[in-house]
């Protein structure tokens, strides 16, 4: 078995893989950067039990993280429980899969780095790549593995949370499709606002992007709110909620 650890700026997921790198099992709790090792712990301990995984069982921990702040403490509970020092994905483990074009590459974000590989290794190029996370990021990858750069835009939830927060009258709502998409009431508005106008977005930016590829273009979403969104595109999009974890095995696993 080997375990797979996206550590995310509003969650964690931890994901348990066969030798192949199928996905069987994933859990998820709040990334915390104020608790300390013990809850960290207490979180990967629950989920190996719940699933019937001893810690002997494990073979390899690879970590992807946007969030630096609690890697060590993330390192140390793995240490404690399986014995393993677990591998930090990094740039590195991109060669031989992609090349990346842009500025300053070590500042690429891990999760868009590991989701460009899973998109390429299970889809091929060229790739557009969205994931719908606490930011809606886009990548891009032509037709020779390059990685050219991308898109990063407030999450769904992250402006919904803000435009609650600054306008008085409008409180936080459950984001689902409203029943009129000219929306009748305050509710149903800011979830046809909220669901159409990102989709619309999508669309509208993969519009743009698409002249500058090769045909055919791979279209591949991922994150939480994926499977609200990618239904109300008129783009064909392939929605793979493993994508990230995907990419994390492809890179340290099977080169």
């Amino acid at each position: 078995m080997h375990i797979l650890i996206d550590i995310g700026n509003s969650t964690v997921v931890v994901a348990i893989a066969e030798q192949e790198g199928n996905i069987i099992h994933t859990w998820r709790f709040k990334t915390r950067k104020e608790e300390t090792v013990s809850f960290f712990r207490y979180e990967l301990k629950q989920g190996l039990r719940k699933y019937g995984v001893e810690p002997t069982d494990v073979e390899s921990v690879t970590v992807s993280s946007v969030v630096p702040e609690v890697d060590d403490d993330i390192a140390q509970a793995v240490n404690d429980l399986t014995g393993i020092v677990p591998h930090f994905f990094s740039i590195n483990d991109a060669e031989g899969l992609i090349s990346i074009d842009i500025e300053s590459p070590t500042q690429l974000g891990k999760d868009r780095l590991a989701d460009a590989i899973g998109a390429v290794s299970c889809y091929g190029v060229p790739a557009i790549i969205i994931d719908f996370g606490t930011a809606t990021t886009i990548g891009v990858v032509d037709a020779h593995h390059t990685f050219l750069g991308g898109m990063i835009i407030p999450g769904v939830k992250t402006s919904l949370n803000a435009l609650s927060q600054r306008a008085s009258q409008l409180s936080s709502i459950t984001i689902e499709k409203p029943r009129h998409f000219i929306g009748k009431n305050t509710l149903e508005c800011m979830q046809s606002g909220i669901l159409y106008g990102t989709s619309s977005m999508i669309d509208g930016l993969i519009d743009k992007l698409l002249p500058t590829l090769q045909e055919p273009v791979h279209i591949i979403a991922t994150g939480g709110m994926a499977k609200d969104i990618i239904p109300l595109c008129r783009h064909q999009i392939q929605l793979d909620k493993y994508l990230l974890l995907k990419g994390l095995f492809k890179a340290t696993h099977q080169k």
